[in-house]
């Protein structure tokens, strides 16, 4: 589907495998900006104008780092570009099992036939990320071509993970209420943490997924992050989630450890998040001298 030197386009920020994918397959990601809310629809239209993409790598449902997801209008505008410039879309579902307010719209592949949407679903958010059983819905000829292409590659998936995958799914409406309830309450909880240890940091509550993406007062994620590290914090920098070293006032922080933990976190990022901060501002202060 796609050669040395395509292009594909990508959110910015988007989700740091996708790009290490397309760059791995030495394409080049291309990225559009996400803006406050929602999906800037203009900026796809005209960046697929300008670099003829092969493909445009899309997570509408809870993206990844955001957690936002994309509504009905946004979804048929999508669609209808896709349509009309025959660009591809990969769609990455795999976080869309997992809604704390709304479920999410229909599939983007149900807004416009025309369109060429390629769909990737997997058991490993809903369910359980030691599962690595994944699936993908196109049209035939699409499928016909990722098999012949995978049986070049591996033997197939295990088939005890896939008899285990089937039972979840034919119990998913016993199963997925618990666990997003259970996830909900963890997200409210990191937001109250947040609020209480970091008043300076802006967010706003992801709709779904597993994180929050927060905004820093500076640049400083990285350095930030390092300092964690040494203390056996492990957190995403947002430069991970963009080309060229974008995005260093954010990070992607998980919600999904349990309340005291993510307190004993908070309070050891605490002190750091001050000293750094401190450092930064006399900085500006000499600089400004």
């Amino acid at each position: 589907m796609t050669g040395p030197g395509d292009r594909v386009v990508v959110d910015a920020p988007t989700y740091p495998m996708a790009i290490s994918a397309i760059q791995g397959a030495s394409c080049r990601p291309v990225g559009v900006a996400l803006p406050a809310q929602g999906w800037d629809c203009d900026g796809l239209a005209a960046t697929i104008a300008q670099t003829a993409p092969r493909l445009a790598w899309l997570m509408p449902d809870f993206h990844n780092p955001t957690g936002r997801c994309m509504d009905s209008a946004t979804r048929q505008r999508v669609a209808d570009i896709a349509a009309h410039t025959r660009t591809t879309l990969v769609v990455d579902e795999t976080m869309v099992d997992l809604w704390y307010n709304a479920p999410p719209p229909p599939p983007l592949a149900a807004f416009n036939p025309e369109a060429p949407v390629i769909t990737i679903g997997s058991a490993g958010k809903s369910f359980w990320g030691g599962l690595r059983i994944g699936w993908i819905r196109a049209s035939s000829r699409t499928i016909a071509s990722l098999v012949q292409a995978r049986d070049s590659l591996d033997l197939g998936s295990p088939l005890l993970e896939q008899l285990a995958c089937c039972w979840l799914l034919e119990n998913e409406k016993q199963l997925l209420p618990p666990r997003r309830a259970m996830l909900a309450a963890r997200r409210d909880m990191c937001g109250k943490l947040m609020a209480e240890y970091f008043p300076h940091w802006h967010f706003t509550p992801p709709e779904g997924g597993l994180s929050f993406w927060v905004e820093l007062p500076g640049m400083l994620a990285t350095i930030l992050s390092a300092r964690a590290e040494s203390r056996g914090i492990h957190i995403g920098t947002g430069t991970r989630f963009g080309l060229a070293g974008a995005f260093d006032r954010y990070l992607r922080l998980p919600f999904t450890l349990e309340d005291e933990a993510l307190r004993s976190a908070f309070s050891t990022l605490q002190p750091l998040w001050h000293s750094l901060a401190q450092q930064s501002e006399n900085t500006r202060a000499r600089k400004i001298i």
